[in-house]
C-alpha cells in the first residue's frame, strides 16, 4: 500500500484508518452500476485494518486529492480491489479533479445524520419529470452521505441528471442512511421565470380549453345536441340511437298502444339491444 498509518499511531497500531491508493473508476472493475451511488471498492487489507479499529458503522470515508485540495465523502461496498488500488464512481473523480491512476487519500470518518439538504438541478430538463421529489428520494437510496459543493449524478429513464449540493445540515458533510432528512430544491441552472406575457398566454390557452369542454356557457357540450323523443315517428328517429317503439312497450301501463299484439312483438324482435316485450326486458 501507499502511505501509512495516521498520526497518533502507538505500538504499531493505528488510531484511525488513513491510506493512500492508486485510484481508478469503477468501470475498470466491471462495476459500472456503482455510478448510481457513492460506494467504492477497497482492498482486503483495508478491511483487516478497519476490523482492528473501533470504527462507527456504516463505514464512511473522506476521499482527499491532496494535490488539488479537493475532498468528498463516500461509503464502501466491497473489499475486493487489488492491493494498492481503489475504485470509485467516475462522477466522484470529476468532483475530486483526479485522473485515472492518481494517488487518493482515504480516511475513515464519522459523520452526523443529515437533517436538511438543498439541491440545484444543473439543467432545466429536470422539470420535465412528473414527480421529481419521488425520483430524487428513490435515487438517493444508493447514497451513504452527501457533501456540500459536490455535483452528484442521478440516473432516471436512461438519462443522467446532475445536482449540486448547495446546502447540507447540520454539517457540510452528513450521513443520509436511515435518517429523516428534509429535501429542498433551488431553481435549475438556466431557469427563467415566465414573463407576464407568457403567463397571460397560458391563462388564455387554459380558458380556451375550458370553453371547449363546457360549450362556452358553463353548460354541458351535449346541451346543443338535437333532442328526440322515444315515441317520435319512425321516419324522424336517428338510427344512431335506436329507441323502443310504442308497440314494443305494450306491457307498460299508461303508455300509448298498451294493448299490444302480434305486430308489436314482431317489431320488437327487429330492434337490436335492450328492449321491452310484453312488459319484460329482453336483451
Amino acid at each position: 500500500m501507499f502511505g501509512g498509518f495516521g498520526a497518533g499511531a502507538m505500538g504499531g497500531m493505528p488510531q484511525r484508518f488513513e491510506e493512500c491508493y492508486h485510484c481508478y473508476s469503477v468501470a475498470y472493475a466491471d462495476k459500472s452500476h456503482l455510478e448510481k451511488g457513492d460506494k467504492i471498492l477497497l482492498p482486503p487489507s483495508a478491511f483487516d485494518t478497519l476490523a482492528r479499529l473501533q470504527v462507527d458503522y456504516p463505514m464512511l470515508f473522506r476521499l482527499e486529492n491532496t494535490e488539488k485540495g479537493t475532498q468528498t465523502h463516500c461509503g464502501v461496498l466491497e473489499f475486493t480491489a487489488e492491493e494498492g488500488t481503489c475504485f470509485i464512481p467516475f462522477w466522484m473523480m470529476q468532483n475530486l479533479l483526479i485522473e485515472e491512476g492518481a494517488l487518493l487519500t482515504v480516511v475513515n470518518v464519522s459523520l452526523p445524520k443529515a437533517t436538511f439538504v438543498k439541491l440545484q438541478p444543473q439543467h432545466v430538463d429536470f422539470l420535465e419529470i412528473t414527480n421529481p421529489r419521488a425520483v430524487l428520494e428513490h435515487a438517493l437510496r444508493n447514497f451513504s452521505c452527501v457533501t456540500k459543493g459536490d455535483v452528484i449524478q442521478l440516473p432516471y429513464n436512461d438519462k443522467n441528471y446532475h445536482f449540486e449540493l448547495k446546502e447540507v445540515k447540520p454539517a457540510d458533510a452528513a450521513c443520509i442512511i436511515e435518517t429523516d432528512c428534509e429535501v429542498d430544491f433551488d431553481a435549475p441552472v438556466g431557469y427563467q421565470e415566465p414573463t407576464k406575457e407568457e403567463m397571460l398566454a397560458r391563462s388564455r390557452a387554459g380558458s380556451e380549453a375550458g370553453s371547449m369542454t363546457s360549450g362556452g356557457t358553463g353548460s354541458s357540450v351535449f346541451a346543443n345536441m338535437p333532442k328526440q323523443s322515444a315515441y317520435a315517428p319512425a321516419e324522424a328517429r336517428s338510427s344512431a340511437c335506436p329507441s323502443p317503439t310504442p308497440s314494443s312497450m305494450s306491457g307498460a301501463s299508461g303508455l300509448p298502444g298498451g294493448g299490444g299484439g302480434d305486430d308489436g312483438a314482431d317489431g320488437a324482435k327487429e330492434l337490436q339491444g335492450v328492449r321491452l316485450v310484453d312488459g319484460k326486458i329482453v336483451r
